[in-house]
């Protein structure tokens, strides 16, 4: 079995919330004297500390005296169940979309600044910034609705496909939205 890594953290952060009126009743809010959540977080930077210190109504009969405010900004350090933080998730993909590097060699590119093991490259690549990337890109769907109506539509392509054995490629008939069956097919 392999051993835990030894992370020491340079620095502490604990973050509070960053209002400071109840939502409910705009009274005042008392700080918990306990925090969250607490990690050990891997920066390009550093390793860091980093707590989140949640606050709650200082009206005990207000709605908002069980609620747990949290901050925003501490969220935004890491992912949840990481300890990696946003920016090495984003180096990793920046160089595999970008230099097209393998996962060897962002690994390697990485490994002298934080403790990473290759297969967590490939997981932060595909359960992290693949989803953080077509977040981004559903927001550009009113640009590219407008760039099809515009351009009178979009052609869809697929790539990948090699032909077999040198033979020519089998490419479908175009497809339709009034055909119920798959593209190829219709």
């Amino acid at each position: 079995m392999k051993p835990p890594k030894r992370l020491y953290p340079s620095t502490r952060i604990i973050s509070h919330p960053e209002v400071s009126a109840c939502p409910v009743c705009g009274g005042s809010l008392m700080l918990a004297n306990y925090v969250l959540w607490d990690k050990t977080i891997q920066t390009l930077d550093g390793v860091r500390s980093v707590a989140s210190r949640p606050a709650s109504c200082a009206d005990p009969q207000c709605a908002g005296a069980t609620m747990r405010l949290r901050s925003a900004a501490g969220q935004q350090v890491a992912l949840p169940h990481t300890t990696y933080g946003y920016d090495v998730v984003v180096r990793i993909g920046w160089q595999r979309q970008t230099r097209c590097a393998t996962y060897a060699e962002i690994h390697a590119d990485l490994r002298p600044q934080i403790q990473i093991a290759e297969s967590q490259v490939r997981r932060l690549y595909h359960q992290a910034y693949l989803p953080l990337l077509a977040c981004h890109e559903r927001q550009q769907a009113v640009r590219l609705t407008q760039a099809a109506e515009q351009h009178g539509g979009l052609v869809i392509a697929l790539d990948g496909l090699a032909p077999e054995g040198g033979e020519p490629q089998l490419w479908p008939p175009r497809w339709s939205p009034s055909c119920s069956a798959v593209p190829a097919i219709c």
